[in-house]
């Protein structure tokens, strides 16, 4: 028996189990589109799969709908890869395993993948049921989506004929995202020079942070490892002068970083010195962080002498001096939407590598010149630094389209269905929804979704009512577009 048999719809959790099944990290999506691919076939549905993993499977509409109006239903087939630290799991070859909790689905000890699998799943029970009434639909699936977009900067849109769009990449139950924030990734690089010296070392461990996506849970309050190491690394230059040996942190441009390690080098002689300026540092950030992140946690582990290559003592000062100069969190809130973040900046991965300091900061804003200002202030600290920025990833926003037929027709469904309101909303994240109206002339375009959280997390879930209810949603919605 599988672990969501018992579930309805049943279709819908048969598929969303089966993705589970499936490897589909991101850059990894090729064997779920190929069980797409399978599925339409099957089926006897047209579909058009480019060189980018991404996949539009079309079926004609129910009796009484062919002339509709064309409905795009749209997700994306990558997950965020997150496990638990210790945990032996292969995210290229193991299968994900989802768990009932409840009313909530978990996974055992990694993401679940419900960012967005639920979507795919959705949209495949959809495709699969010939008793739902719908307008023609364009049922698409794009790659890449959790590393920045990738499939949908690279999907050609004139295979697509619909103009209006329902996105199932939203996060919360009853809540309509007509707009999003856009955003770019500033990858920087910082030239370093090591020397060889003999050293006592000393690692040091941040985790046990909650991290969380670096749009929706940006305004929590929540702990970046990088940005406490950085804090750690310059407090420490009260005590001695030592040599940063080695330096990492975070795993996706889009988490807030949840662990950082760094390995440092010193005279022996500072060696209790520094270590208690670690421990203080644990208990100062401990109280700081208690409510966000109670599970905080700063280690120092002695690691003997030795010669290593570690930066020179110019290049670590420099390097400590540029993270903590770093921007990182909300930057700014929305003056017309009370409690929306306009502006924020994620130090989302750090690497110390042989030559260079490389670290990626994700900034996100509604407003396109806040979001470049933020991404020039990154670009000022590295170049006076004597580093480069690139700029990638850079995608629009979304503006509110108050004259939304899709809006207007979910959100009376809504009411009819389940006797109460639901609400419009903006998000500070990025939904594809941008890079299609941006391409698809005239798009009236909404993303719902089913209730979920602590997504990019080993801590994801999602609701198993909501999810019924969002389904229940979706199939009135395409029954009343006729």
């Amino acid at each position: 028996m599988s672990a969501l048999e018992s579930l309805q719809p049943k279709k819908v959790f048969h598929y969303f189990e089966e993705i589970c099944n499936i490897p589909h990290g991101s850059g990894n999506v090729s064997a779920l589109v190929d069980y797409c691919v399978d599925f339409a076939e099957k089926r006897n549905l047209s579909y058009y799969r480019d060189d980018a993993n991404n996949i539009v499977i079309s079926k004609p509409g129910s009796k009484g709908y062919e002339n509709a109006d064309i409905v795009i239903l749209q997700g994306h087939t990558d997950m965020v890869c997150e496990k638990e630290e210790g945990l032996d799991f292969d995210f290229t070859k193991d299968s994900i395993k989802p768990y009932i909790d409840g009313d909530l689905i978990r996974a055992k000890g990694t993401t679940l993948g419900g960012d967005n699998g639920i979507a795919v799943a959705m949209c495949l029970a959809i495709l699969d049921d010939d008793s739902i009434p719908h307008p023609p639909l364009e049922v698409f699936f794009t790659s890449d989506e959790e590393i920045g977009m990738l499939g949908a900067f690279a999907f050609d849109c004139s295979h697509l004929k619909g103009h209006k769009l329902i996105n199932l990449d939203s996060e919360y139950e009853g809540v309509l995202m007509c707009s999003c924030a856009g955003g770019a990734n500033a990858n920087s690089t910082i030239p370093i020079e090591r020397e060889m010296k003999e050293m006592a070392l000393l690692e040091i461990k941040i985790s046990g942070l909650k991290s969380g996506h670096s749009g929706v849970e940006i305004d929590k309050g929540r702990a970046n490892s990088n940005v406490l190491m950085a804090r750690i690394l310059n407090g420490l230059f009260d005590v001695s002068d030592f040599r940063i040996v080695s330096l990492s942190g975070g795993s996706r441009e889009t988490a807030i970083a949840s662990a950082s390690e760094a390995v440092i080098g010193m005279d022996k002689k500072d060696m209790d010195h520094v270590k208690k300026s670690v421990e203080e540092w644990n208990t100062l950030l401990k109280k700081e962080y208690a409510s966000p992140d109670p599970g905080l946690t700063i280690e120092a582990f002695e690691k003997g002498e030795e010669q290593v290559s570690a930066l020179t003592e110019r290049c670590t000062k420099l390097v400590a001096e540029v993270l903590i100069s770093l921007p990182d969190s909300v930057i700014a809130m929305s003056m017309d939407m009370p409690g929306l973040v306009q502006t924020s900046i994620n130090f989302g991965i750090l690497e110390l590598r042989d030559e260079e300091l490389y670290f990626v900061n994700t900034a996100r804003s509604s407003m396109t010149s806040q979001k470049m200002w933020i991404l020039d202030k990154v670009k000022a600290i590295v170049t006076l630094a004597g580093g480069k920025t690139e700029i990638t990833g850079n995608y629009p926003g979304w503006s509110y389209n108050p004259n939304s037929v899709l809006k207007d027709t979910i959100l009376n469904a809504y009411k009819k269905l389940f006797d109460k309101e639901a609400t419009v909303d903006a998000v500070h994240a990025g939904i594809e929804c941008g890079l299609f109206a941006d391409s698809i002339e005239n798009l009236d375009c909404v993303s719902i979704g089913p209730q979920m959280a602590d997504v990019h997390t080993p801590n994801e879930h999602f609701s198993i009512s909501s999810a019924k209810r969002t389904y229940e949603l979706l199939c009135e919605v395409l029954k009343e577009s006729k």
